[in-house]
């Protein structure tokens, strides 16, 4: 009898995560300083090659694991809308609440996220390892994600009140608030490197503040029964303790360049 030929073993995700997400190549064209320029790169200008030997994310996640994900938050999102707004749940909200926090929340928050998705998309191509650059590509697709949900439900909320409409224009006007936020967000998003963003937002912004931020949110509106703002908050802040892994690797090679300049000093 012949033997019955088995079949192929396809690899697991931990053998094939690392082939399908640190892919590098070998620039031919130009130089490896035109391909990354230290302007949008950022400092310190460390080779390619070191970059994809120390940058290692804690936060692992394959393309396939990411489309299933997001697909079954958004199908939550949009079931517990629909039946929010068949119950006329906005007509039943706590006007302090509703007014208020809930208000400056969806009003002040979507401009900010588009932008955060231009500024991933600067990581996605200037970040100097495959695997950071591919985490960022996700980061972008999800900044997207968060502008359009926020801005949907500002939407839902302009019949009970106009004032939502800031939502588009928040940041187009001169209050004291959107002047200062803009500055804010031009130090920390519009006007940084891959690096500085990686450090400024995604490490320092992400992990002390819009993760926290979101719980808290998620907890307030749910007590004051808004499951559709409960809802879309906990669907984003499990994006954004994603994003916080991001700039953790970043932080960890500067600490790893500083003790090793200690070394040498020491040796020296």
């Amino acid at each position: 009898m012949k033997p019955t030929p088995s079949e192929p073993k396809l690899p697991s995700r931990d053998e094939y995560y690392n082939l399908a997400t640190k892919l590098e190549w070998t620039p031919k064209y130009v130089s490896e300083e035109e391909l990354f320029p230290v302007d949008m790169s950022g400092i310190p200008n460390l080779p390619m090659d070191v970059w994809e030997e120390l940058y290692d994310a804690p936060y692992k996640v394959t393309y396939r694991e990411y489309v299933k994900n997001q697909k079954e938050k958004d199908q939550r999102f949009f079931a517990v809308r629909e039946a929010g707004l068949r119950s006329e749940l906005l007509k039943k909200l706590d006007p302090t609440y509703h007014q208020g926090t809930f208000c400056f929340h969806i009003t002040a928050v979507p401009i900010p996220e588009y932008t955060a998705s231009i500024a991933e998309a600067r990581m996605a191509r200037f970040g100097k390892s495959g695997e950071w650059r591919n985490l960022s590509t996700f980061g972008s697709m999800d900044e997207i994600r968060h502008t359009q949900l926020q801005i949907l439900l500002s939407h839902d909320n302009i019949a009970v009140d106009p004032k939502f409409a800031f939502s588009h224009k928040m940041f187009y006007v001169d209050g004291w608030l959107p002047i200062a936020a803009r500055s804010f967000f031009d130090d920390t998003i519009t006007g940084t490197s891959a690096i500085e963003f990686a450090l400024m937002t995604t490490f320092a912004f992400e992990t002390g503040f819009t993760n926290l931020q979101f719980v808290a949110l998620a907890a307030m509106a749910n007590k004051t029964n808004d499951f559709v703002f409960s809802t879309t908050t906990q669907s984003i802040q499990t994006d954004e303790s994603r994003h916080a892994q991001i700039g953790h690797p970043v932080l960890k090679i500067f600490s790893d360049i500083t003790k090793l300049s200690d070394d040498l000093v020491k040796k020296a």
